[in-house]
This record gives structure tokens, C-alpha cells and sequence, in this order.
């Protein structure tokens, strides 16, 4: 567990987010039961991976001062310049960030659907032996 805020703005703001996410927690566990923390946790993860996606490209643009979207930019540049391989590194790392992204969400909604299917197939097996 964390150490509460020591400070009062710490002590605010932590109040204000659980005024926030309290009403939201009871609304998803009612929305889609248990699967309301897998769909959360798969939010959360998304969130902090689009921030991460974020840094490559602000790295090209404080010290290259250029914006790289696409191999198509990249292919753009001077093929001596070292500015063409930066865009060809922030454009793959953008990339591998987001099949990153789509891999876990993936990968944690296929766990949670197989145990709710072993789970319904369980319930079924102890309905019909009774």
C-alpha cells in the first residue's frame, strides 16, 4: 500500500480522485461484473502506454526539431543525415509501442474470457448433476 499524501494538496487532490473513481468503480461492477477490473486495468494500460508512445516523438522534436510521423517522412530526409535513421528509430519505436499495447489488452481479455468460459462450464456441469 502507499503512504497517504503528506502534503495538503497531495491530501486534496487525493481526495478529489477518489470522489471521482469511487462513483465510477460502482457504476463498471455493475455494468460488466467481473469483468469491470480487467476492462479498468486494460484502460489504465492504455493510458500509460499512449503517455510512453508520446516520449519518442517528443525526443524528435526538442532535439531534432522535426515532427515524425511515417516512413513516408522519414524516406523524405537526407539520406546521409542523421536525422533520417532518428525518424526511422521514432517511427519503429512508435510502432512496436502500440503492438505492446494491443498485445496486452489481447492478452488480458483472452485470460479473462477463458476463465469465464471454464467458469460457465463448471456451473453447467454442477446444474445438470443435481
Amino acid at each position: 500500500m502507499t503512504e497517504p499524501p503528506q502534503t495538503p494538496w497531495g491530501q486534496r487532490t487525493q481526495k478529489i480522485l477518489e470522489n471521482i473513481s469511487e462513483p465510477i468503480d460502482l457504476f463498471g461492477q455493475r455494468l460488466l461484473g467481473s469483468l469491470w477490473k480487467t476492462f479498468y486495468e486494460s484502460v489504465q494500460d492504455a493510458i500509460a502506454l499512449s503517455l510512453l508512445l508520446q516520449i519518442p516523438s517528443l525526443i524528435g522534436k526538442i532535439i531534432i526539431g522535426k515532427e515524425f510521423s511515417s516512413y513516408d517522412v522519414c524516406l523524405a530526409e537526407n539520406a546521409l543525415g542523421s536525422s533520417r535513421y532518428a525518424c526511422f528509430i521514432i517511427v519503429t519505436s512508435d510502432f512496436l509501442l502500440w503492438i505492446v499495447l494491443a498485445g496486452r489488452i489481447l492478452g488480458r481479455f483472452w485470460v479473462d474470457f477463458k476463465n469465464l468460459w471454464s467458469n460457465n462450464r463448471n456451473r453447467g456441469n454442477s446444474d445438470d448433476s443435481s
